[in-house]
């Protein structure tokens, strides 16, 4: 149950245990994930919300396929942490319909990390997977999308995906795409204001500024932000910076063809 008080802390939801991923493991060494184990590459890419990292990872891909290496493009999953989000009881999504209560979704506890780890390492064993599809303005997951294929490269993207230790150990390439904060705030009212007009549009302005200024704003500082020190590579100015793109599209490339 979402407590009324929630404006400034966590989902009331099923803390995330720790313990639930601690046996997954991986192998450590970059150089050796596609040419030795035939397992896929796991990159793990994270910023804050609106810092492009979606846009960065369909630009590698885009640069893989330019490139010539299309099979290898096809052979990219790419998954959004976003799709990983806790599902809210009946009595939560009542609460916040009716203005009483609202979700910190972009609080940790928010996220089934569990869920994440068990997808990836399916994947790394090369088994067939369902993967969930959280609907954003329903807040809760419609269906979900079938991988039965054997990956080359598995791009994981989210705000939050360097946070857990256990998830990161997983990673063979942490990223962390970084961009201004002003970039970031402009994009989210673009994108919440797209579908919006007339009178509607303050309401839903208010609304989101209220979430950024009291949920969005503080977790990014107390629990994003920090996590670029665990990053490998960081990207300054985002999905534009076109050279760290094609840097990392061509390691991509390197690796598939000394597998």
């Amino acid at each position: 149950m979402v407590r009324s008080d929630c404006v400034i802390n966590p989902p009331a939801a099923v803390p995330f245990k720790v313990s639930t991923v601690q046996s997954v493991t991986h192998s450590s060494n970059p150089n050796s994930v596609l040419k030795d184990s035939g397992h896929p590459m796991f990159i793990g890419i994270g910023g804050g919300r609106g810092a492009g990292k979606e846009f960065t990872c369909r630009n590698i891909i885009d640069k893989v396929r330019e490139r010539g290496y299309a099979d290898l493009a096809d052979r990219v999953v790419h998954l959004h942490l976003d799709d990983f989000h806790r599902e809210l009881s009946a009595e939560d999504r009542a609460q916040i319909d009716n203005g009483t209560a609202e979700i910190n979704f972009d609080h940790p506890e928010s996220y089934d990390f569990a869920l994440l780890a068990d997808v990836m390492q399916k994947l790394r064993l090369g088994e067939p997977v369902t993967v969930p599809q959280w609907d954003h303005r329903q807040r809760q997951v419609q269906g979900g999308r079938e991988i039965a294929c054997c990956p080359r490269v598995v791009l994981v993207e989210g705000t939050l995906v360097l946070f857990v230790k256990e998830i990161r150990s997983l990673f063979d390439v942490q990223v962390f795409v970084d961009v201004d904060s002003d970039t970031r705030l402009g994009r989210q009212v673009r994108a919440e204001l797209r579908d919006v007009e007339g009178p509607a549009m303050n309401d839903v302005l208010r609304r989101f500024l209220d979430y950024y200024l009291y949920m969005a704003k503080p977790s990014f500082e107390e629990f994003i932000f920090p996590t670029k020190r665990w990053a490998d590579v960081i990207i300054p100015k985002g999905d534009r910076n076109q050279v760290a793109i094609e840097l990392i599209a061509q390691r991509l490339i390197d690796l598939d063809r000394s597998a």
